[in-house]
């Protein structure tokens, strides 16, 4: 994985609502079922499901702002590896402790979680670009306006899918635009003729996004290992080419100083993360220097960053690092925004996922439309979300098993365990969250968007409610009970709920 180096209800409404049921239905190819796990729960009636808590713009007007938002796409983890059923499939291995022929069976598995879209193996030969449709219809259904896909030849072939996600693009909305981030040899005075090659196969396609002037943005991870000057060789030889392009250099962290050796030979700058809440007042910092510098600022938006194959994890505070960084990309003014990542199930993800459900990208979508509008959404149904580990950090494991010892915060504040009630309500009311007999509730004064946090109280399965004038109008129960102890641990958030007339998750 070569990115890691150390680390009123209109027609054109009716129409979104049903793309975004769409979005969460079995999806249908020739020939082919490709059923959805729990897709049985999804409203069959697009006019009457509306899944998310306010009404997002239509899809035209979210793209006819200046402000984009774009994910970051990391193929080696897609919705399938080798086209097989998901009880054995790559990831089923990858999850399994003692896969991979026993490679991260010290810590428990490479991940904790998968891609909610499942499907039976296809008998198609482009199977991979179907699996690419499916993702391009839920990022659509979020309001994105494309993915930034990592890229490079190479003999593992989830690296070579450009063209199928291209192609994938272009089918399901030529809207929908792919920016590229490729990967590049790092050793000083290296070759960048691959490089120009690797690039090359997206000119000319009309999914590749580009700029008003017909530049092509090229957005490599942790491009410093290089110099400005070689980049310059770079963007020279594909002129030469007949591909212009400009250069968004994504650092692994730019605080919004220094760097300034890289200001003339960009168009804008970017940054990875901080990974928790304290620390994401950087990037707000960062838009207003890079917009001092007359250059554009894409602020990272993540729910959290959990690494068990390398045994270390940063504090997301429940949803308060998803929430802060769309927060902080809203008030630093960030011309972009970059979910960091879409599919790093290694690491940071947020698309929807087996253990989160929709959540994080129905509450993603709150803050886009606000980003994009430069108006908060008003909150037009009532909608619960909950986020929480199925442990405390500090639960006892098994040490015969998870040999690698305990998983540790790597940087920043210490871990918490909490349990949120994330509630999007459209009057005053009162939220109450059941752990056994511990019963807590919080008075909500008016409509809007309410972080309610409780301890955690392991033995456990978390009950989520909405009440008014004494009578309860929503519950949820979580998914994830919260056990006491565990073979091996998952400091991973887990996530659901939503809008109780069109549950998904």
């Amino acid at each position: 994985m070569n990115r890691r180096t150390s680390a009123s209800l209109t027609t054109a409404a009716v129409a979104l609502a049903a793309a975004a049921v769409a979005a969460c239905a079995p999806q249908k190819s020739a020939g082919t079922a490709a059923p959805m796990a729990a897709a049985a729960a999804a409203p069959t009636a697009a006019a009457t499901c509306k899944p998310l808590p306010f009404d997002m713009p239509t899809t035209s007007t979210l793209r006819s702002s200046k402000k984009k938002v774009f994910a970051y796409y990391f193929p080696p983890f897609p919705v399938s590896v080798d086209n097989k059923d998901p009880s054995t499939d790559q990831w089923a291995t990858w999850l399994n402790p003692l896969g991979s022929n026993g490679q991260y069976k010290a810590i428990g598995g490479l991940v904790r979680d998968r891609p909610y879209y499942s499907r039976a193996k296809r008998t198609q030969s482009n199977w991979r670009q179907l699996d690419f449709e499916a993702e391009v219809r839920q990022a659509i259904s979020q309001g994105l306006d494309g993915f930034i896909y990592e890229h490079h030849t190479s003999s593992d072939n989830r690296w070579n899918q450009l063209p199928a996600m291209l192609a994938a693009a272009k089918a399901v909305d030529p809207g929908f635009k792919i920016m590229l981030s490729p990967d590049f040899p790092t050793t000083a005075g290296a070759s960048p003729d691959k490089l120009v090659s690797d690039i090359l196969i997206a000119k000319g396609h009309p999914s590749l996004y580009r700029l008003a002037d017909g530049s092509t943005p090229i957005a490599p991870f942790f491009p410093d290992r290089q110099t400005p000057a070689w980049w310059d060789t770079v963007r020279a030889k594909l002129a030469a080419k007949g591909m212009k392009t400009v250069l968004v250099p994504n650092f692994v962290y730019w605080p919004g100083t220094g760097k300034t050796e890289w200001n003339s030979h960009i168009y804008g700058y970017t940054t990875w993360g901080a990974h928790w809440v304290s620390g994401t007042d950087t990037f707000r910092k960062a838009s207003v220097e890079a917009h001092a510098r007359g250059r554009i600022f894409m602020s990272p938006v993540e729910l959290e960053d959990v690494r068990p194959k390398d045994g270390r994890f940063w504090e997301g505070s429940n949803s308060g690092l998803l929430r802060s960084t769309w927060e902080k990309a809203i008030a630093g003014n960030a011309d972009w925004v970059q979910y960091s990542t879409w599919n790093d199930y290694s690491e940071s993800w947020t698309a929807p996922s087996k253990e989160r459900g929709y959540a994080v990208g129905d509450v993603g979508a709150y803050y886009l439309t606000w980003f994009k509008t430069g108006k908060a959404p008003a909150i037009a149904r009532d909608a619960l979300y909950y986020f929480h580990r199925g442990q405390k950090t500090t639960a006892t494991y098994d040490k015969t098993k998870q040999t690698a010892g305990p998983m540790k915060i790597a940087a920043g504040p210490a871990a918490t365990d909490n349990v949120e009630l994330l509630a999007f309500v459209k009057s005053a009311g009162k939220l109450v969250i059941k752990q056994g007999s511990d019963v807590r509730t919080k008075d909500v004064a008016k409509a809007g968007v309410v972080s309610f946090t409780v301890p955690m109280v392991p033995g456990t399965t978390p009950v989520f409610q909405l009440q008014r004038s004494g009578k309860t109008v929503q519950t949820i129960t979580s998914r994830t009970p919260i056990r006491k102890s565990v073979t091996y641990q998952d400091m991973t958030y887990h996530a659901g709920g939503g809008v109780a007339t069109c549950a998904r998750s």
